[in-house]
């Protein structure tokens, strides 16, 4: 079974809070992602729809001088890590959410190894992002790493 961890950086990950984001991002973006969902860019950049006042982006060229009044933007320090390959049979092991029922664009948030975490589900081929609190970040990554190399499902080649 291939399956690949690996930590990123996003440097530019942001949540922008306030009144009236939408033009804000519609100008960012040209569109606004629905609810819960997320529009991908280059270079790993992406805007996620958290509500009515709340996105979380990585875009490079997002400047805090774009900002209107009674909008906010707070510097994100998540520990942001990547699973390529078979993510959902990973997944099915250490998270009760049931990813059958994910569809690529959703935002997530979920709990992996008792992680609050949040995710990107991409397209079947493509490569799962999430981030989570850095406090927890090496616990996660440690336990998603150990559950890939002893798990007998994953290894021996167990359907589910």
């Amino acid at each position: 079974m291939s399956i690949q961890l690996e930590t990123l950086s996003l440097e530019h990950l942001t949540v922008l809070r306030g009144k009236n984001l939408s033009d804000l991002v519609h100008s960012l973006a040209g569109a606004v992602p629905s609810l819960f969902h997320f529009q991908k860019f280059e270079n790993r950049g992406f805007i996620a729809n958290l509500g009515s006042e709340e996105f979380l982006i990585n875009l490079a060229d997002f400047h805090r001088d774009q900002l209107a009044s009674d909008q906010y933007a707070f510097q994100r320090g998540d520990v942001v890590i990547s699973i390529s390959g078979q993510w959902r049979e990973l997944m099915s092991e250490v998270c009760i959410y049931d990813f059958r029922q994910a569809c690529p664009g959703e935002f997530l948030m979920v709990l992996v190894a008792g992680v609050s975490v949040w995710m990107l589900i991409p397209e079947t081929t493509e490569t799962l992002i999430m981030g989570c609190d850095p406090t927890y970040g090496h616990y996660l990554f440690e336990t998603l790493e150990n559950q890939k190399n002893t798990s007998p499902f994953l290894n021996y080649g167990v359907q589910k």
